[in-house]
């Protein structure tokens, strides 16, 4: 992967190549930042500008034989970590090499991916991946060998706050005692769960949000989006390239939570009983299963946000467009400082109680009549 491809962050590709170019490199670094401001893709950029043959001052030429193998991730001096586990629920032990396959799709796809879309990849949804101890074992036999075709090897371990304790301090061990010209880089969203005497070894490299405008661009030269949904979705990401495109693959489901929610709130707004009962059989049919019911959820968590930052900040922070702008400029002033906090405490109530298998129909309908309380006011119309 080459730097130009890579969505935004200028500056910080700037310095990476500088540093690389004044030999300042440290032996590891820690990417710290969300999965969708792209740390990913900068630690495979960075790899490729190093075993680039013909480096140029603004990336790696893209045509040699390293860059090939590297963009293929097949390049033998190029080494990868990431959590993984069982599929089929067996005791066998896995490691990263058994899903080496899978990873080069994963990145070939998209290489903006969090944890969660990586466990569905490899078939865990419903379990937790980890980068166990003999992950670090072969990556510690891999990296005590010679490099092969370039002057350096290079390390790149994804997700590393999910290490566990051994595999950690096997770790730590390499990352104090490393191999000549042996670069680790480290990536995580969360770095306060990596061992500190880790982290206290590393250089720590902040990958900032990438720019709104840049986001804005970057889906109209994609997905061929008209500006005015361009600069919506760049507006509700903030900087995440992985938000961006969640957001723009559920527009269709948007556009049918969009007529619930205004549906649902007249109704709690009329305390119109059969009205909301009637909203109540549709969100508890067939049509609408537990996990509808939980994105739904959290659609309304998000137009509650919306709300109250239109109420309170301003025009400036507006993220909405068309009829959903014409119905937040009517329903904002109903979310207040006095109800915002019971209103996502019961938001955040039903999501629970409907992932663990509640009654629908006495969820929401709980919930539609407490709304009612909290959004009616005197002299107040949204109805219109």
């Amino acid at each position: 992967m080459q730097f130009k491809e890579l969505v935004g962050q200028s500056v910080l590709k700037e310095n990476l190549i500088r540093i690389v170019r004044e030999n300042r490199l440290s032996h590891a670094l820690l990417f710290q930042g969300e999965y969708g401001y792209g740390s990913l893709g900068l630690a495979l950029a960075l790899s490729q500008y190093i075993f680039c043959q013909s480096p140029n001052e603004n990336d790696a030429c893209g045509t040699c034989a390293s860059c090939i193998k590297t963009q293929k991730l097949a390049h033998p001096d190029l080494h990868f970590a990431f959590p993984v586990n069982s599929a089929d629920g067996s005791s066998t032990k896995v490691g990263s090499d058994d899903f080496l396959v899978q990873w080069r799709e994963q990145i070939q796809e998209n290489v903006y991916f969090d944890l969660k879309q990586w466990n569905e990849k490899i078939g865990i949804e419903k379990k937790q991946s980890l980068i166990k101890v003999d992950d670090s074992k072969a990556i510690m036999k891999k990296l005590s060998l010679k490099s092969f075709e370039a002057k350096h090897k290079v390390l790149i371990i994804w997700a590393a706050d999910k290490m566990n304790g051994e595999a950690a301090n096997r770790l730590l061990k390499l990352i104090e005692e490393p191999s000549e010209d042996t670069l680790i880089i480290l990536i995580s969203d969360n770095e306060e769960q990596i061992l500190q005497t880790i982290r206290s070894r590393t250089q720590v490299v902040r990958v900032p949000p990438i720019q709104e405008g840049i986001i804005e661009a970057a889906l109209e030269a994609r997905f061929d989006l008209a500006e005015e949904r361009a600069t919506q979705i760049a507006r509700q990401a903030e900087g995440n390239m992985i938000r961006a495109e969640r957001l723009l693959n559920r527009q269709e489901e948007d556009d049918l939570f969009f007529n619930l929610f205004t549906e649902w709130m007249r109704a709690c707004y009329e305390a119109n009983v059969e009205r909301m009962y009637k909203w109540v059989e549709e969100i508890s049919s067939a049509s609408y299963g537990r996990e509808k019911q939980k994105r739904f959820l959290v659609y309304v968590l998000d137009q509650m946000r919306e709300g109250i930052l239109r109420n309170y900040g301003g025009d400036q922070l507006q993220h909405y467009f068309g009829k959903e702008d014409q119905f937040m400029k009517k329903f904002s002033p109903f979310i207040i400082a006095e109800n915002i906090l019971e209103i996502n405490e019961l938001i955040n109530e039903a999501h629970y109680h409907i992932e663990r298998n509640a009654y629908a129909k006495i969820v929401f309908m709980d919930m539609s009549m407490q709304f009612a309380n909290l959004l009616r006011a005197k002299n107040r119309k949204f109805v219109s």
